[in-house]
């Protein structure tokens, strides 16, 4: 039986290369960085709102779509000068009658991207999640992050579907959204692969 905690805990990737901790105001302006990256939204990020056109636009959104959510921020501790802010990820909707949880908020620093880093942090979050009793994990994904949805079938993850005319866009347009889910019963078997995977990048750096 699922019971969600009301406050987020800190944890620790399998190589501790990675912490995740409680996303706070201190996070903001490090993750508005990440997000004035215009390959982040050329997939689809946003969930159908428009680009913020400015500095105080975005930082409007971000307070906006991660207030009141069970967000984490992803820092990498691999630097000397301290650790780095990569990024966040999250839950966006728990229901626990159903042992249901929707992952989502995701958003990864471009500088990590390809190096295994984002199937890192999910194992340890999903190793989180399930030993609090979920047993089913959803992600909605914008059918245009192809990155995204790869990524997710590597780790495991099954596509249900794609739920068509799910919402509108700001410009008035309606967007489709790809459904993928894990499930309790398929995590043993999919953990080991992403740990397995992961066993030779103990020796990597951050490429920035």
């Amino acid at each position: 039986m699922l019971r969600f905690p009301e406050i987020l805990p800190a944890l620790k990737t399998s190589t501790g290369r990675f912490t995740l901790t409680p996303f706070s105001t201190l996070d903001v302006e490090p993750l508005a960085r990440i997000l004035g990256n215009d390959d982040i939204w050329a997939q689809g990020f946003g969930d159908g709102e428009s680009r913020p056109a400015n500095p105080a636009e975005l930082n409007s959104y971000i307070h906006r779509r991660f207030a009141g959510l069970p967000i984490f921020a992803i820092y990498y501790t691999g630097l000397p000068g301290g650790p780095l802010f990569a990024g966040t990820t999250g839950v966006t909707e728990v229901t626990e009658q159903y042992d249901r949880v929707k992952v989502g908020r995701t958003v990864i620093n471009p500088a990590f991207w390809g190096t295994g880093a984002n199937h890192e942090v999910k194992t340890a979050v999903f190793d989180w999640l399930f030993a609090m009793g979920a047993g089913r994990l959803e992600c909605d994904v914008d059918p245009r992050n192809e990155r995204s949805i790869r990524s997710l079938i590597r780790f495991g993850f099954t596509v249900e579907g794609t739920r068509r005319r799910s919402s509108p866009r700001a410009n008035g347009t309606w967007r489709d959204i790809v459904v993928l889910s894990l499930l309790v019963e398929e995590w043993p078997e999919t953990r080991q692969r992403a740990v397995h995977a992961l066993d030779g990048r103990t020796g990597w750096q951050v490429p920035v």
